[in-house]
């Protein structure tokens, strides 16, 4: 069937408004890009439009849940936008399969049928091509699965008989068990010795001293107290100097002003001849005064010069052994936490070494019945070589599916498959179709989705459906219900038990558009006893959305 190219008609502002709510002109202009997020375990993802306040805005998302003294709990995210995505019926990565030509862009409005983008005629061809050969190699394999299967119950027979006799080897079996526990219990004990002397290195360098003595901190602040001292001296030089220079200068504008009123006056030549020498030597004793001043100035700049080098020195020292200190506590307490570990894994190596004999008897004993149901493993082996003879029927019938999806496809042209408006185009003209991404993904602004980081201590209280309450920032609604949507099944952050999170995808009601995106919102789950089976079946609950710019081709059942 040939697909129809549509009007490639963008969102009008009233969309973006029912979608954005009413924010900013600079919220518009600041439309952040596609962010693309996978649910591990689930199948289940998300494509949302996240918009901020401003183009550099940086601040996270999420936030950790903090639980409530009723063991209900909360945390944070952001309202974003659920997408579906159309993916690919055929392998787009068996050979180079090149964009032509794209009609639309995200955003645009589309009919199911309305055409996206044209694979080139060439890449058309050589996929072609390729099925033709995959196909045949397909037939090739199914051929060959049949002929093994044909001497694989050959080999069954032969199998069947030495099952038989393997029970002579049991003794061997046995008896290198043994040995192997008692290694085993040796290296733990080793282990958890050298995990208790390692500490107590670390502490006695931190009660001893040792670290305080390799920095050289008391050297350095008897560095810092002589060099202070050395300033004081200095300073009190200055003082002196310039209590000197004062002194000289007023002396000498005193005799000098006594030389003018004498000469006013009259004096003879002897006494102006004696003022005068008196004046020189005033001179000479300001000048002096002065070059000693200068002295001083520059050793007590060189004074504090030093000061200021000693206590850098000594501020390093001090930062270098709080980082020793800090590193020793630090591998302290990790080797502190591992002990249990050690100790147990000591204590096990010690309970399977003194338990071994009668288990590893009862491991002979069975080696000894299984002669008698190699029978059993011989239908078994049946079943595996026909297993492969149904895995080959399988590819071949797979492979000749993607061909009819393949040949579908009317000129290359790839078109829409339902009716919506589009959230992202993942190719351009010229760009090569890639492994596991979807041509195109379609907004379901019905749906509003919010990612929070859940502790790993309340993860086990929730199962995918649970009821939520949500309250959207500034928002006069008050609480409304939101549906737990997915949950990880792999921790998204946190090294240790106490800090490891898992995300939780909340789905929240929009079929009316008052909701919008990229609001904080704030997320309250109620506590409910959740059992260990019940948490791995709600971590791999099956979905068929998947998400965005890279979507896995698992809803469509192709992985090539």
């Amino acid at each position: 069937m040939k697909c129809r190219k549509g009007k490639d008609e963008t969102m009008k502002i009233a969309w973006v408004h029912k979608l954005l709510g009413k924010y900013s002109k600079k919220f518009y202009g600041i439309l952040a890009g596609i962010l693309t997020a996978a649910v591990a375990g689930s199948g289940v993802g998300y494509h949302v439009i996240a918009a901020s306040g401003t183009a550099d805005q940086t601040e996270e998302d999420t936030q950790i849940d903090e639980t409530d003294e009723d063991g209900s709990f909360s945390g944070t995210g952001t309202t974003q936008v659920k997408t579906e995505s159309q993916l690919p019926d055929f392998s787009v990565n068996a050979v180079t399969m090149t964009v032509e030509e794209v009609y639309v862009e995200a955003g645009s409005t589309v009919a199911e049928g309305d055409a996206l983008f044209k694979i080139d005629d060439e890449s058309m061809a050589d996929a072609k091509a390729y099925y033709e050969d995959a196909i045949s190699d397909a037939k090739t394999a199914l051929q060959s699965a049949q002929i093994n299967f044909e001497s694989g119950v050959l080999e069954a027979e032969s199998e069947l008989s030495s099952t038989k006799l393997a029970a002579d080897t049991a003794q061997d079996t046995y008896d290198a068990a043994v040995s192997e526990l008692s290694v085993k219990t040796s290296e733990a004990q080793e282990a958890y010795d050298e995990a208790v002397e390692e500490i107590s290195d670390y502490q006695d360098a931190i009660d001893n001293g040792t670290y305080y003595t390799q920095v050289g901190i008391n050297e350095k602040q008897s560095a810092v107290d002589a060099a202070q001292a050395a300033l004081t001296e200095k300073q009190t030089q200055l003082s002196d100097a310039q209590s000197s220079s004062q002194a000289a200068k007023e002396t000498y504008a005193a005799d000098m002003a006594n030389l003018k009123t004498q000469i006013e006056a009259g004096a003879s030549y002897t006494d102006l001849a004696a003022l005068a020498d008196q004046l020189a030597a005033d001179y000479t004793a300001v000048q002096e005064a002065a070059d000693a001043l200068s002295q001083s100035q520059t050793e007590a700049e060189s004074a504090n010069s030093a000061l200021q080098l000693a206590n850098q020195t000594f501020q390093k020292a001090v930062e270098e052994y709080n980082t020793k200190v800090t590193e020793a506590n630090e591998k302290i307490a990790e080797l502190t936490d591992e002990l249990e570990k050690l100790s147990d894994a000591c204590d096990e190596a010690e309970r399977n070494e003194t338990t071994a004999q009668p288990a590893l008897l009862q491991q002979y004993e069975e080696a000894v019945l299984e002669g008698k149901y190699a029978d059993t493993e011989y239908e078994a082996s049946l079943e595996t070589l026909q297993s492969a003879v149904d895995e080959a029927q399988d590819t071949l019938d797979e492979l000749k599916e993607q061909q009819s999806a393949l040949l579908a496809i009317e000129d290359g042209v790839v078109c829409a498959d339902r009716d919506g408006t589009l959230a992202s185009v993942t190719y351009e003209a010229g760009d090569t179709l890639i492994k596991n991404t979807a041509f195109a993904s379609y907004y379901d602004l019905d749906t509003i989705l919010i990612s929070v980081e859940v502790s790993q201590n309340d993860i086990a209280k929730l199962a995918v459906g649970d009821t939520v309450q949500v309250q959207i920032s500034g928002s006069r609604m008050g609480a409304i219900d939101g549906t737990v949507y997915s949950i990880a099944s792999e921790k998204t952050s946190g090294g240790s038990m106490s800090n490891v999170t898992y995300a939780v995808i909340v789905a929240v009601d929009n079929t009316d558009g008052t909701l919008t995106t990229g609001v904080q919102a704030t997320v309250k789950f109620e506590t409910q006893a959740t059992g260990a089976t019940e948490m791995e079946e709600t971590k791999t609950a099956g979905k068929t959305e998947t998400i965005g710019a890279s979507e896995t081709e698992e809803a469509g059942g192709k992985t090539e």
